[in-house]
């Protein structure tokens, strides 16, 4: 696999989208926002299963690049093998329950969609994850950081498909965010917090997946998501 910039995985992630915004569904129509299933199965072929991947809830998807067969815990007391077919995106089943984050279960299925663009790209590079009968795993564990150079090209593609800059600024400009947002904190600027929780729901992301990418280009300065008090916070000498 090369060494692929972050400039490089901003460059494949516009000619996916760019792909994306030709699929016949979208003729004469603009687009402000990916639906993840139709990028994964209409537009590059993949079918999505949905399953109980471990016993801990740890595990929220999988995939590989060929065949090989994982445990699902459908029935945690009698787990199961599934096929996997190389061609297939495994989803936790309990992304999709009542009540859970809508944004979580959308990335976690680009996350390993993206996994399949790499293959597709760089096939004599994956050979070996094929022989290996490896599998490409999303668990919650999964950030945005450099840790693990596998899983951070993957969550920079990932992000860089489902919040194209292109959309990010046409959805600021359309909910009233302007072309930057100074701050994100719901206790001292509530209006702007709304803004964006609702630009958030209608691109199908998490607040921090959106925050993330925000300031990844430039467009947000001050990130107060977990403790909107630290800007008055007042330290002793």
């Amino acid at each position: 696999m090369p060494y692929l910039s972050r400039q490089d995985i901003e460059i494949i992630a516009q000619r996916v989208v760019s792909a994306y915004k030709r699929l016949p569904s979208h003729n004469g129509r603009e687009v402000n926002m990916v639906q993840p299933n139709l990028l994964v199965c209409s537009l590059l072929g993949l079918s999505v299963d949905h399953h109980t991947l471990s016993r801990s809830g740890a595990i929220l998807g999988l995939t590989s690049c060929g065949p090989v067969s994982v445990p699902i815990f459908d029935d945690p007391t009698v787990p199961k093998y599934y096929d996997l077919d190389g061609r297939t995106l495994l989803i936790d089943s309990g992304l999709l329950a009542e009540g859970s984050n809508k944004g979580r279960y959308n990335f976690t299925l680009v996350h390993e969609a993206c996994h399949q663009i790499y293959r597709m790209l760089f096939p004599r590079a994956y050979m070996v994850s094929i022989v290996r009968r490896k599998v490409h795993y999303c668990t919650t564990h999964a950030s945005f950081g450099a840790g693990d150079w596998e899983e951070w090209r993957t969550n920079t593609l990932a992000s860089a498909i489902l919040m194209p800059a292109d959309m990010v600024l046409s959805n600021m400009d359309a909910f009233g965010l302007g072309n930057s947002l100074k701050m994100r904190n719901k206790v001292f600027a509530p209006t702007e917090y709304r803004k964006f929780e609702q630009m958030a729901d209608y691109m199908g992301v998490s607040k921090q997946a959106l925050a993330v990418r925000l300031k990844r280009l430039s467009l947000l300065n001050f990130d107060y998501l977990e403790d909107p008090y630290a800007l008055v916070d007042i330290y002793p000498d």
